[in-house]
């Protein structure tokens, strides 16, 4: 039974929150169809056009956050390539940077709907307890473990014997991580509509020296 399930009656409606049974399987999908054809897609705009949004609601935006966690993952793997010249080097920096923004708004987003569902359906209360981390955050960590999880499968399958049970122990506390993550999402979910806990939106704030 997926994470949650024994909940999902409880949970507010799939319109407005990303229950784990939807979600987990979307973001593999997502992860999935990247591998299968980043070597075509030499950045972001290209990326962004065989990747446009797809689904209803929430989905695009779950869809979004993985997208672009899935690129800068092969930004940050080039950054680390050996031999890289300064000038490669600074074209990745770059990405990275961007593509930082990018998910930061992409999260912002995908706040901004599940927050403004719940206040249309009167499921914020106000005197309820207000919960640390947005569900959009809880979102994106889950697209980083996604990733992890599929390249120590990678890894995995083609180590020798010797390097397979290590990167075995390292899958499993990467897939207890992603299973407890996913609880706890239908547990936030849960507690909101029986007005045990609350959410709030908030704007992140980037400032680099730049009067902009």
């Amino acid at each position: 039974m997926p994470p949650g399930a024994a909940d999902a009656a409880r949970l507010p409606p799939a319109a407005i929150w990303p229950a784990a049974a939807a979600l987990g399987p979307l973001l593999r999908q997502v992860v999935a169809a990247w591998i299968a054809g980043q070597d075509r897609l030499a950045d972001w705009e290209a990326a962004s056009r065989a990747f446009p949004p797809a689904g209803a609601h929430w989905e695009p935006l779950a869809r979004q956050i993985q997208l672009i966690n899935a690129f800068q993952w092969r930004e940050e793997d080039r950054s680390r390539a050996a031999g890289a010249v300064a000038a490669v080097l600074a074209d990745v920096k770059r990405a990275i940077d961007a593509s930082n923004g990018r998910r930061v708004r992409a999260v912002e987003a995908l706040d901004a709907h599940i927050v403004g569902g719940l206040a249309a359906a009167g499921l914020l209360r106000a005197e309820a307890p207000l919960h640390c981390e947005s569900p959009g955050s809880i979102v994106d960590r889950l697209s980083v473990l996604a990733l992890k999880a599929h390249h120590l499968e990678t890894a995995r399958g083609a180590a020798g014997a010797g390097e397979r049970s290590a990167l075995a122990e390292r899958l499993a506390t990467v897939t207890e991580q992603w299973d407890d993550l996913l609880a706890c999402l239908d547990d936030l979910g849960t507690n909101i509509a029986a007005g045990r806990a609350r959410v709030k939106l908030y704007r992140q704030v980037k400032h680099y020296g730049q009067p902009s």
